[in-house]
C-alpha cells in the first residue's frame, strides 16, 4: 500500500505531464498567430477629414442627412469651438472631424465600430475625441440652455383653456 506521500508525488508528476502535453499544443498555436500577416482595417481612400470635406462642400442635402444639420450651422459651431479653444486641431484629427464624429454619432445611433469605418480613425481614438466633445457641454450648457422661469407660467399655457387649470394653483387655509 502505499503512502500518501507517495499518492501525492505520482499525482504532481501526472500532471506535469499533462501541462507538457498542453504546452506542445499552446505554443504552436501562439507561434502561427504571431507570424500571421496583419491586415490593415481602415482601407478606405477617403480618410475621415476627407468625408468631412465632401459633406460639407457636396449638397446642402448631405449634411443634413450625416449631422442632422445645415452646413452653415455646421462651420459656425466649429469655428464658435475654435475660437472659445473648446477643442483643438490635433496631429490626425481636425476640430471639424472631432465635431462631426459626435454629431454622427448621436444622429444615427453610431456605434464605435461604424465611427472607425466612417472616419478610418482606431477605436481608441474615437473615444478620445467623442470623450472630448461629451467634455466640454457642460461650458456649452452654461452659455446656451436657459432655464425657464418658476415663477411664471409659459404664453401657451396661459392663454390656452386646456392647459392652464392643470397650472393653476388654489391656496386655501387648513382649519386646525
Amino acid at each position: 500500500m502505499s503512502s500518501w506521500e507517495e499518492d501525492a508525488r505520482q499525482f504532481l508528476l501526472d500532471q506535469e505531464e499533462d501541462d507538457d502535453e498542453l504546452f506542445l499544443v499552446i505554443v504552436p498555436a501562439v507561434l502561427a498567430a504571431m507570424q500571421e500577416e496583419k491586415r490593415a482595417v481602415h482601407t478606405s481612400s477617403l480618410t475621415g477629414a476627407m468625408k468631412i470635406k465632401e459633406v460639407l462642400e457636396g449638397h446642402e442635402i448631405w449634411s443634413k442627412v450625416e449631422f442632422r444639420m445645415e452646413q452653415d450651422i455646421f462651420r459656425a459651431i466649429v469655428a464658435f469651438l475654435r475660437a472659445e479653444d473648446l477643442l483643438r486641431d490635433t496631429r490626425g484629427v481636425t476640430v471639424e472631424e472631432q465635431f462631426g464624429m459626435f454629431m454622427y454619432m448621436i444622429s444615427h445611433n453610431a456605434t464605435n465600430q461604424d465611427l472607425q469605418k466612417w472616419f478610418q480613425h482606431s477605436g481608441e481614438t474615437i473615444h478620445r475625441k467623442i470623450n472630448e466633445v461629451f467634455d466640454i457641454i457642460p461650458a456649452l450648457t452654461s452659455r446656451f440652455v436657459k432655464l425657464p422661469s418658476s415663477v411664471q407660467t409659459h404664453i401657451k399655457i396661459v392663454t390656452d383653456s386646456r392647459f392652464m387649470p392643470f397650472f393653476q394653483v388654489d391656496i386655501k387655509p387648513k382649519n386646525f
